[in-house]
Protein backbone atom coordinates (compact mmCIF):
# COMPACT_ATOMS: atom_id res chain seq x y z
CA UNK A 1 0.00 0.00 0.00
CA UNK A 2 2.88 2.07 1.11
CA UNK A 3 4.31 1.75 -2.72
CA UNK A 4 1.20 3.00 -4.10
CA UNK A 5 1.15 5.96 -2.17
CA UNK A 6 4.67 6.72 -3.24
CA UNK A 7 4.33 5.66 -6.91
CA UNK A 8 1.16 8.15 -6.98
CA UNK A 9 2.88 10.64 -4.93
CA UNK A 10 5.88 11.20 -7.69
CA UNK A 11 3.18 10.89 -10.76
CA UNK A 12 1.31 14.09 -9.16
CA UNK A 13 4.29 15.37 -8.44
CA UNK A 14 5.47 15.63 -12.31
CA UNK A 15 2.12 15.90 -13.86
CA UNK A 16 1.65 19.79 -11.84
CA UNK A 17 5.35 20.60 -12.74
CA UNK A 18 4.52 20.28 -16.24
CA UNK A 19 1.16 20.95 -16.31
CA UNK A 20 1.35 23.97 -18.90
CA UNK A 21 4.18 23.43 -20.14
CA UNK A 22 3.14 22.28 -24.01
CA UNK A 23 6.02 19.39 -25.18
CA UNK A 24 8.16 20.07 -28.14
CA UNK A 25 5.96 20.01 -31.17
CA UNK A 26 5.88 22.35 -34.61
CA UNK A 27 4.04 26.06 -34.28
CA UNK A 28 3.76 28.72 -36.86
CA UNK A 29 6.06 32.08 -36.22
CA UNK A 30 6.39 35.51 -37.91
CA UNK A 31 9.64 36.17 -38.54
CA UNK A 32 12.00 38.91 -40.33
CA UNK A 33 14.36 39.20 -43.62
CA UNK A 34 16.58 42.24 -44.67
CA UNK A 35 19.26 42.46 -46.42
CA UNK A 36 21.74 45.75 -47.12
CA UNK A 37 20.78 47.59 -49.89
CA UNK A 38 16.89 46.50 -49.99
CA UNK A 39 15.24 48.91 -48.48
CA UNK A 40 12.61 47.01 -46.74
CA UNK A 41 11.92 44.54 -44.12
CA UNK A 42 9.67 41.59 -44.94
CA UNK A 43 8.26 39.91 -42.57
CA UNK A 44 6.28 36.88 -42.88
CA UNK A 45 4.77 33.34 -41.32
CA UNK A 46 6.78 29.79 -41.07
CA UNK A 47 7.31 27.10 -38.76
CA UNK A 48 9.40 26.54 -36.10
CA UNK A 49 9.87 24.24 -33.49
CA UNK A 50 9.07 25.15 -30.04
CA UNK A 51 7.74 23.73 -26.39
CA UNK A 52 9.16 21.82 -23.02
CA UNK A 53 11.75 19.18 -22.91
CA UNK A 54 12.47 17.28 -19.81
CA UNK A 55 15.93 17.30 -18.82
CA UNK A 56 17.77 16.10 -15.76
CA UNK A 57 20.43 18.35 -14.40
CA UNK A 58 22.64 16.33 -12.00
CA UNK A 59 22.62 17.69 -8.18
CA UNK A 60 26.67 16.50 -8.06
CA UNK A 61 28.57 17.83 -10.53
CA UNK A 62 32.26 17.21 -11.22
CA UNK A 63 34.69 17.72 -14.03
CA UNK A 64 33.99 14.10 -15.18
CA UNK A 65 30.36 14.19 -15.73
CA UNK A 66 29.28 15.82 -18.85
CA UNK A 67 25.93 16.74 -18.81
CA UNK A 68 24.03 17.75 -22.15
CA UNK A 69 21.04 19.89 -22.20
CA UNK A 70 18.21 19.21 -24.35
CA UNK A 71 16.24 21.85 -26.44
CA UNK A 72 12.98 21.56 -28.37
CA UNK A 73 14.85 21.64 -31.91
CA UNK A 74 14.14 20.92 -36.04
CA UNK A 75 14.37 16.93 -36.30
CA UNK A 76 13.78 17.50 -40.27
CA UNK A 77 13.77 20.95 -42.16
CA UNK A 78 13.51 22.41 -45.72
CA UNK A 79 14.72 25.82 -46.77
CA UNK A 80 12.38 28.10 -48.42
CA UNK A 81 13.15 31.42 -50.53
CA UNK A 82 11.81 34.57 -51.07
CA UNK A 83 12.75 37.75 -52.81
CA UNK A 84 13.65 40.90 -51.23
CA UNK A 85 11.43 43.74 -53.03
CA UNK A 86 13.30 46.59 -54.35
CA UNK A 87 16.87 45.78 -53.71
CA UNK A 88 20.02 47.82 -55.60
CA UNK A 89 21.66 46.55 -58.90
CA UNK A 90 24.16 44.34 -57.52
CA UNK A 91 22.67 42.77 -54.49
CA UNK A 92 21.31 39.50 -54.25
CA UNK A 93 17.30 39.92 -53.41
CA UNK A 94 16.79 36.20 -52.41
CA UNK A 95 16.16 35.65 -48.77
CA UNK A 96 16.69 31.59 -47.58
CA UNK A 97 14.89 30.67 -44.73
CA UNK A 98 14.48 27.24 -42.37
CA UNK A 99 10.79 25.82 -42.28
CA UNK A 100 10.54 22.72 -39.81
CA UNK A 101 8.97 20.10 -40.65
CA UNK A 102 9.27 18.31 -37.50
CA UNK A 103 10.79 18.38 -34.11
CA UNK A 104 12.33 16.62 -31.29
CA UNK A 105 14.68 16.92 -28.09
CA UNK A 106 18.09 16.83 -29.02
CA UNK A 107 21.21 19.20 -28.33
CA UNK A 108 20.84 22.04 -30.03
CA UNK A 109 22.72 22.33 -33.63
CA UNK A 110 24.61 25.58 -34.03
CA UNK A 111 25.11 25.06 -37.92
CA UNK A 112 21.23 25.80 -38.13
CA UNK A 113 20.14 27.53 -34.53
CA UNK A 114 19.92 29.99 -32.04
CA UNK A 115 21.48 28.59 -29.18
CA UNK A 116 21.53 32.13 -27.34
CA UNK A 117 20.24 32.47 -23.89
CA UNK A 118 18.86 35.57 -24.80
CA UNK A 119 18.42 36.39 -28.02
CA UNK A 120 16.44 39.25 -30.57
CA UNK A 121 12.68 38.42 -30.96
CA UNK A 122 12.66 36.61 -35.11
CA UNK A 123 10.35 39.68 -36.49
CA UNK A 124 12.54 42.58 -35.60
CA UNK A 125 12.89 44.97 -38.25
CA UNK A 126 15.29 48.03 -38.55
CA UNK A 127 13.97 48.98 -41.50
CA UNK A 128 10.37 49.79 -42.78
CA UNK A 129 7.96 46.95 -42.33
CA UNK A 130 6.19 45.06 -45.14
CA UNK A 131 4.20 42.10 -44.36
CA UNK A 132 3.06 39.16 -46.80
Amino acid sequence: MFAFQLISLVVCTYLSAVQGRRPCHLTNATISAEKDHCPVCVTFTTTICSGHCQTMDPVYKTALSSFKQQICTYREIRYDIIKLPDCLPGTDPFFTYPVALSCDCDQCKMDYSDCTVESSEPDVCVKSRLDI
